[in-house]
């Protein structure tokens, strides 16, 4: 039932929000009227601009981990790698002075992550479409390269990248950034989700470990689905700090119920497991990598 009630909330709470531009969904700015956002730059090199366009010289370059105010969203818009956004009204503090500028909107980081002085910083990178080709018949997969970078002190210290699909899933994104969860050598894991704005529609988390020796390296991933009251698919990784945990493992549990003819006292449907599997990946602190086994 807790499960049930998750999807429930994810469901009606995504309902809540929309955005113009198709390629930009996953940044999640919702601005209206004088609504400002706190957000990093995302691109290695950004160029500041005072107006809304790429004729003129910029006036100011900030770097990848840069913070930046958004305050606005002006009508002009630019495509580039593929993707098509909006040029943002941002303010920023540098060398001490308060300025003010225009930035593409892919420059900017979707959710911004950190702890302590380390900065997390991702967005979407550059279109990653995949083809199939059979016979005659060639099928495009719209995809998207995600690329989460670490950022401390002004100083990129590393990088992965993430291939999502250019789907329903893609709607909406948030990240958060968690302890190294008791697997050895690692100070932090970052997890960026990325899910949808229906019932229906995949949760999916990415998972990545940033190492005490200052490498970034790319875990497991685990999607969850729910429709209420009628079906989940559910899954859920136990890391070696929580319960049932093992030294240096993570484990992946999988479960997916339907809903049965059965009502609870609340009137709501009684699930019926269909399936369930387990697997386990083992983490190799020395060589920075995790191995599946059975």
């Amino acid at each position: 039932m807790k499960k049930l009630l998750f999807f429930l909330f994810v469901c009606i709470s995504h309902q809540l929000f929309a955005q113009d531009f198709r390629d930009m969904r996953s940044w999640s700015l919702y601005m209206n009227g004088s609504d400002t956002v706190d957000r990093y730059v995302f691109a290695d090199t950004a160029y500041v601009r005072a107006s809304p366009d790429t004729k003129q010289t910029p006036v100011d370059t900030l770097l990848a981990g840069d913070n930046i105010t958004l305050t606005g969203v002006a009508s002009q818009s630019l495509t580039i790698r593929g993707i098509q956004g909006p040029w943002l009204k941002i303010a920023y503090t540098k060398n001490g002075e308060y300025r003010k500028g225009y930035i593409w909107q892919g420059l900017v980081s979707c959710s911004p992550m950190r702890r302590g002085d380390l900065k997390f910083v991702y967005g979407i990178e550059r279109r990653a479409d995949s083809i199939a080709v059979s016979g005659n018949k060639r099928d495009t997969f719209p995809k998207y390269l995600v690329r989460l970078k670490v950022v401390q002190n002004g100083v990129l210290l590393a990088k992965a990248a993430q291939v999502i699909g250019d789907d329903e899933s893609a709607n909406f994104s948030y990240g958060k950034v968690m302890s190294g969860m008791g697997l050895t050598n690692v100070q932090h894991i970052a997890v960026l989700s990325f899910s949808g704005e229906a019932c229906g529609i995949p949760t999916d988390d990415y998972y990545f470990a940033w190492t005490k020796d200052g490498q970034l390296v790319q875990l497991p991933s685990k999607t969850n689905i729910g429709d209420a009251d009628v079906y989940y698919h559910s899954e859920e990784f136990t890391f070696p700090n929580e319960k049932n945990g093992q030294p240096d493992m993570i484990v992946w549990n999988m479960e997916e119920a339907e809903a049965t003819d059965k009502v609870d006292k609340d009137g709501a449907h009684v699930m019926k497991v269909t399936d369930k599997k387990s697997k386990r990946y083992i983490w190799d602190p020395e060589n920075k990598k995790v191995t599946a086994i059975k």
